[in-house]
């Protein structure tokens, strides 16, 4: 098995770590590539290393990412993009989105040898239209239109198969993939969404209304944002917490499901909820 790993570099301790990992990988017998920037902290190591992010994870049969929720969301779009399995390693503090925990390596024994599931996690396709074209992105968590620190009020209205079924008066709304119902919009007081479900779930945030709630689409259809800032001083596009687009008034930011798929690597018999109970009720009571 040929296994792509990724890392948060700015992590302490996280190359120690790895190292510990790239050793539990040869010693089951894989080969384990990793991008050139991590040579010289790796310097030694029983790896292989590669300049281009892409040409790892095409060529790999799995990848792997050492870091927090960001970091398996960030790579996680890359294994997509080629249609391989990902597996997270939490470096983090939550780690909801990865598979396994730092001291639970002796997993990559079945990770190496194929003895896992997959989950299947939807994408949004993000297209934002503007006078100067289209720009395409993916978001595995969400994407949010927001206004800028200094506008005072942004009127935003939401259409659903070209037709407008909401108009929000707010700070922003979140559109956000099942897997993101656990994210921001659950902060915004959205509600959690099995991740197996295949939707667009809006959740307005700070509206400006008494009777304000979030709206799960179906995923099969496209929903689109516009914004007004009414003191015209900004409006923001952010894709997965990155990706920050400045927006003016004519723009529109249109999402739907993409038939592109996040295979996620998991083990045993824990389900979504009972990770739901680890992560988000018992981390915090």
């Amino acid at each position: 098995m040929k296994v792509a790993l990724f890392l948060n570099i700015i992590k302490p301790g996280v190359f120690e770590f790895a190292r510990q990992v790239i050793d539990k990988l040869s010693l089951c017998g894989a080969e384990v590539w990793l991008p050139k920037s991590y040579a010289q902290d790796l310097a030694g190591a029983r790896a292989m290393f590669c300049a281009e992010i892409d040409d790892i994870v095409a060529s790999c049969d799995v990848v792997l990412a050492i870091g927090g929720d960001g970091t398996v969301i960030r790579f996680a779009k890359h294994a997509a993009k080629f249609e391989k399995p990902i597996l997270g390693i939490n470096f983090g503090r939550v780690g909801f989105v990865a598979g396994i925990e730092r001291d639970e390596l002796n997993k990559l024994e079945l990770l190496v040898a194929g003895k896992y599931r997959i989950q299947k996690r939807s994408l949004l396709e993000v297209k934002v239209h503007t006078n100067g074209g289209v720009e395409d992105f993916w978001a595995f968590n969400d994407a949010v239109v927001y206004k800028g620190e200094s506008a005072k009020i942004v009127d935003f209205s939401v259409h659903f198969k070209g037709n407008e079924v909401y108009s929000y008066c707010a700070d922003g709304v979140i559109l956000a993939t099942s897997t993101g119902s656990t994210a921001y919009s659950l902060s915004a007081g959205g509600p959690i969404v099995d991740p197996e479900l295949d939707c667009i779930l809006l959740t307005p945030v700070c509206a400006h209304a008494m009777f304000s709630r979030s709206v799960v689409f179906p995923g099969d259809n496209f929903v689109t944002v516009k914004a007004n800032a009414r003191d015209r001083t900004g409006v923001f596009l952010s894709i997965d917490g990155n990706n920050v687009l400045s927006l003016d008034e004519p723009d529109a930011v249109e999402v739907h499901s993409t038939p592109k798929k996040v295979n996620m690597v998991t083990f045993g018999n824990k389900n979504f909820y009972k990770r739901l109970q680890e992560k988000l009720v018992g981390k915090y009571h």
